[in-house]
This record gives C-alpha cells, structure tokens and sequence, in this order.
C-alpha cells in the first residue's frame, strides 16, 4: 500500500460521510408544535359538520385559515356557504376540491378559507351553515334540488394580536429608532451544522494536502542519457573556466559528465574507476564500447594531466576536449540508437576524488 493510501482513504471517508451525519442530525430534530386551534362539530344522523380554524393567536395582518369539513352518506350533496361568510375580515382564498371518498365509507366534502383580519382584539367567526339533500337523479333537474335541510356551528373567536406593545399609543406614535432584530438563539441543530461543516472542511483540507503530496511526489521524466550528457556540456561550455583559473574544476567536470554518459549508457561503471582501470576493462572486452579504444585513452590521459600534474591549459585546448567529448557522445549514441535504454541521470554525483576519472 503506498503511504498516503490511508491517508487517502480517511479524507474519502470523511467527504462522504459528512453529508451524512449533517442530515441524521437534521433529521433528529423535533419538529415544532402544530398551532392551537378553534374547532366546533355538529352531528346530525349520518352527517357530520366540523369547523377548524388556526391559528387561536394570530398576529394582525397575519393570514388565518377556516377549514369546513362535511361527512355524508354517497347519496348526498352539500352546499357551502358563500366567500362571505366569515364577516368582518377579508377573505384572499378559497379552495373548493371535489369530494373523495371516506376511510369508512361515504363522501368527505371540504371548503377552506384563507383570511386575514385587520383589527386587533377578539375577532368571532359568524356561525357557518351548510346546507344538504340527497343527490337527485341523473336525468332531474340540478335546480330542482331541495335545500331546506341545514348544519350549523357555533360562533367560533380567536384572538388578533397588534404589533404594538403596552408602551405605545396610537396617538403619540414612537419614533422610528431602526429594526427591531429578534432574538436569536442557538440550537441543537446549529451546533450540528457547525460541527458536520467543520468535518467536511477537515475532509476536504486533508484531501487537498494528499492530492498535492502525491503530485509533487511524481517522478520526474526521463530523458536518453545522450541527451542528458549533451546538455550538462553545453551548461559547462558557458562559463569562462579557463580564463578564470579554474582549468582542474573544468576538466574534473567534464571528464565527470563523459565518464557518467558511459555508465548510464553501457552499464559501465566508469565514474567508480580510475583512467587506467576503465581503459583495461574496455581492453578485455572490446564490445562494451563502440568507439575507438585508443581515441578515448588520448582523450582521458590528456584530462588526467590538467586533474593531476597541475598542467595549465591553454583555450583551445579547453575548447578541443570539448569538441573531443561531443563527437564521442554523438559516435557513440548513433551506435546504440535502436537497443539503448534511457535511465534518469538524477543519481549523478558531481564530487570527484583524486586518483578516480571523474
């Protein structure tokens, strides 16, 4: 498993069950009590007549609902009263669906009214009145219909409150001194959201943290190695080395960057050995370099007298190693162009200790 993988899986864990908990704790909550309402039943027979109004305490201006119910046998009709029916307070709605059939037989028939009252104190529902007959037949007369039959309920109040207090007068008004904000508590179900917004955040800060660990943690592409070590010679061929005194460091680099080529290209390890050892290994086995074994020897030596004889080279002669170094890079990579192998060149050490050919 790699090493973020757990990592991963907690912040996986967290975004998702998150949204869970915030909804188990929405869900937890009690939901508020209905509002007290006034109700009145009348039963005559088979039918029965009820009234409902809500709330019992309403705020002026505030829209209050009337609610006639009628249960009758199938074979009877119903006649509400009319919009205006409730008195004084002034109606915006009324719903009228068809009748449907009841939990235990025959017909429910429902009216609602929406009002709402705009003076405050006591305000008394008329009595309402409904009005019934037996449904007439298919083929009689609709106006024909006998409504002397009647169902009616009590008077019904309910309380309409003002927004003013006990302070004010309607003769001497306040003065207006800003909104009044009401007061504001916290609940359960804040906390709740708090906390599940604090889990989602946690979540979602580890999974970014684990997204950009893992692409800084991406290896960096490869490139031939030829590539690499024409690169690094173009970079040392730049900087005025000789001029400045610094001949040795120059060629301890470049022999450094043709010994590394060597390796990471023929699986030689030339950076590990000295000039002469490298020269007697290719020796032995002639095939593990496809260049010319002496050409690589002048070369090598002639680097080795600037390293250690604390030879002093003039520019051109700087200048010529150079040249010698790219054509065996370029002779050489031409050779192996179709099985060599590209590897990072990142392992490269640039330190060099005496005695060794980079």
């Amino acid at each position: 498993m790699p090493p973020l993988a757990g990592y991963n899986c907690a912040a996986y864990r967290l975004a998702f069950v998150s949204p869970m908990l915030v909804l188990m704790l929405t869900s937890c909550r009690e939901p508020p009590p209905p509002p007290e309402t006034v109700t009145d039943e009348v039963k005559r027979g088979p039918l029965t007549f009820s009234v409902v109004v809500s709330p019992k305490e309403v705020r002026l201006g505030d829209p209050i609902s009337v609610e006639l119910r009628v249960h009758t046998p199938e074979d009877y009709v119903i006649a509400f009263p009319g919009d205006d029916a409730l008195g004084d307070v002034y109606v915006q709605r009324v719903e009228r669906p068809e009748p449907r059939p009841g939990a235990a037989g025959g017909l429910d028939w429902r009216q609602t009214y929406s009002a709402v009252s705009f003076t405050s104190g006591p305000l008394e529902i008329s009595p309402l009145v409904v009005k019934y007959a037996r449904r007439p037949r298919a083929d009689a007369d609709p106006d024909s219909i006998d409504w002397d039959n009647e169902l009616a309920t009590g008077t019904l109040t309910i309380n309409v409150r003002s927004a003013l207090t006990t302070q004010d007068s309607v003769q001497q008004p306040r003065d207006i001194t800003g909104t009044l904000m009401p007061e504001w508590r916290m609940t359960t179900f804040h906390w709740a959201m708090i906390a599940a917004a604090v889990i989602v955040s946690a979540g979602l800060t580890m999974l970014i943290v684990y997204l950009l660990r893992r692409r800084r943690s991406r290896p960096a592409a490869t490139i031939l190695p030829e590539i690499w070590a024409l690169r690094e010679l173009s970079t040392l061929a730049s900087t005025d080395w000789i001029e400045t005194g610094r001949a040795r460091e120059y060629y301890y680099e470049l022999t450094h960057i043709v010994c590394r080529y060597i390796e990471l290209k023929f699986d030689l390890a030339a950076p590990e050995m000295t000039t002469e050892e490298f020269l007697t290994s290719l020796a032995r086995d002639r095939g593990a370099l496809p260049y010319d074994a002496n050409r690589l020897r002048t070369f090598l030596e002639a680097c080795d007298i600037v390293k250690y004889a604390a030879l002093r080279p003039r520019a051109a002669d700087a200048e010529q190693a150079m040249i010698t170094a790219r054509a065996f890079i370029n002779a050489t990579a031409a050779a192996r162009a179709g099985s060599s192998t590209a590897r990072p060149p990142g392992g490269a050490s640039r330190e060099v200790s005496g005695g060794e050919a980079a």
